[in-house]
């Protein structure tokens, strides 16, 4: 008799665990990327052999957009931003800054910026949500700029226009 009891409450407890779910904690919502190289570049793509991705993943449950900028062999970036309303073919202002530094070291390969949008300062006359929508749209790249002279070999450095870009995709 004991032996069928808790054989019943075991099965009864699987059955109970088996129907649970577990919805603690916070949600992505949304996921966006950017593929960076010099042949986005408008109106004229650059030779640079420089490359980059930046992701941003939006939270609902916070309101919040993280971000992570990654680049491969750029000599000394000294910021990047996010820009638009434009498309691919077009230039447009800065919207927010993902990164600003005096200068990064010559042929940077790693994470140049990650973090909340907005940590740098709010995104320039518009609020949080209509930059979401340029993101959702396609209408905002990033670019990435740098200084100095350009290197022989890589052509990286010296593009203060803009040495890298990427249009804003959703995944």
């Amino acid at each position: 008799m004991r032996a069928q009891l808790l054989g019943g409450l075991t099965g009864a407890a699987l059955v109970a665990l088996g129907s649970c779910t577990d919805n603690v904690g916070i949600t992505v919502s949304e996921r966006f990327t950017a593929t960076l190289s010099a042949a986005n570049e408008v109106p004229t793509p650059d030779s640079s052999t420089a490359t980059g991705k930046a992701t941003f993943t939006y939270l609902s449950d916070i309101g919040s957009i993280f971000y992570r900028l990654d680049v491969v062999g750029i000599d000394s970036a000294f910021a990047a931003h996010i820009h638009g309303p434009a498309p691919a073919d077009s230039n447009a202002g800065v919207v927010i800054n993902l990164f600003t530094n005096p200068t990064t070291k010559i042929g940077f390969t790693g994470t140049l910026a990650q973090g909340v949008l907005g940590e740098l300062g709010a995104p320039s006359g518009m609020s949080m949500d209509s930059l979401l929508v340029l993101l959702r749209n396609g209408h905002a790249y990033v670019n990435v700029h740098t200084r100095g002279p350009v290197n022989a070999t890589t052509h990286s450095g010296g593009h203060g226009g803009g040495e890298i870009r990427g249009q804003v995709v959703k995944q």
